[in-house]
């Protein structure tokens, strides 16, 4: 029961979080960067399935990612432009084991309510030297600290949002065996107001951003899966659920060409 109504918590918090982003001049301008980010980023990676989560149903995928298979999983399975929907929880993801090349987490973790298996199951399903890339608020900034207020202040929006140190969640990855890149910073200050005054502390924020100045309100952090990583001690608690079936793009490794003869050496004579 407990855990039912943590859910519905994080659901609805991920709903005002992408109304957020939305209508708000602040979100729209961080998810410009991030959308900008992503592009970047995902230009350089190559694979045939990309997977989103927490992906805001507004915003495409359509040009970000070159993989021939994009997916978006959410547990209300809202559909995204450009991409194929999976109706699912993040913790139990209806995926093959090391059948995902990239996975795009946009604040998956911050609102899911086991986010160490969050991670566990992307370790899982992705291939190796696959690519993880996160997106989420920087608590340790002016920005990220307004958030944690909103938590006390709107509980019924913002109860859902847990906001984690940049610095414990580059150690959850490298306890996964991920090799983790420096963060990207975003947002570093926060513009207000109108017109000009708007557009000028943009302008401001911009030029921090491009000088790498660190403290962002919103960070972006790459990590790339190493080869033969696997989690000690990981045990399943839970049945997996039905796999989701995508295209066939590549040979698997090592696959015979010929099946084995069982039947054992013949009799010419009868």
């Amino acid at each position: 029961m407990g855990n039912q109504v943590r859910k519905r918590g994080h659901s609805s918090t991920r709903k005002h979080l992408n109304a957020w982003y939305q209508n708000t001049p602040v979100g729209r301008r961080l998810r410009q960067q991030v959308v900008d980010e992503l592009d970047t980023q995902l230009e350089c990676l190559f694979g045939y399935h990309t997977l989103f989560l927490g992906v805001p149903p507004e915003m495409s995928v359509k040009e970000v990612s070159h993989s021939q298979t994009k997916l978006v999983a959410s547990l209300e399975g809202v559909h995204v432009e450009g991409a194929q929907s999976v109706a699912c929880s993040d913790e139990w993801l209806p995926f093959g084991t090391e059948s995902i090349d990239t996975v795009v987490v946009f604040h998956g973790l911050e609102t899911a309510s086991e986010p160490h298996q969050v991670l566990r199951e992307i370790h899982r399903i992705l291939v190796p030297n696959g690519n993880l890339i996160i997106v989420g608020f920087n608590p340790e900034s002016i920005f990220g600290l307004g958030w944690l207020l909103g938590r006390f202040i709107y509980p019924a929006k913002w109860r859902g949002l847990q906001l984690e140190r940049i610095p414990k969640l580059m150690d959850w990855l490298s306890l996964l065996n991920f090799q983790v890149d420096r963060p990207k910073h975003k947002l570093v200050i926060r513009p207000i107001g109108r017109g000009a005054l708007f557009r000028s502390m943009a302008r401001l924020d911009d030029w921090l951003i491009d000088h790498g100045v660190p403290m962002g309100g919103a960070y972006v952090v790459h990590a790339k899966k190493q080869v033969g990583a696997g989690i000690k001690g990981l045990q399943r608690r839970r049945s997996r659920p039905r796999l989701v079936g995508m295209p066939v793009s590549r040979p698997a490794v090592g696959a015979e060409t010929h099946r084995r003869k069982s039947l054992g050496p013949t009799n010419e004579n009868g």
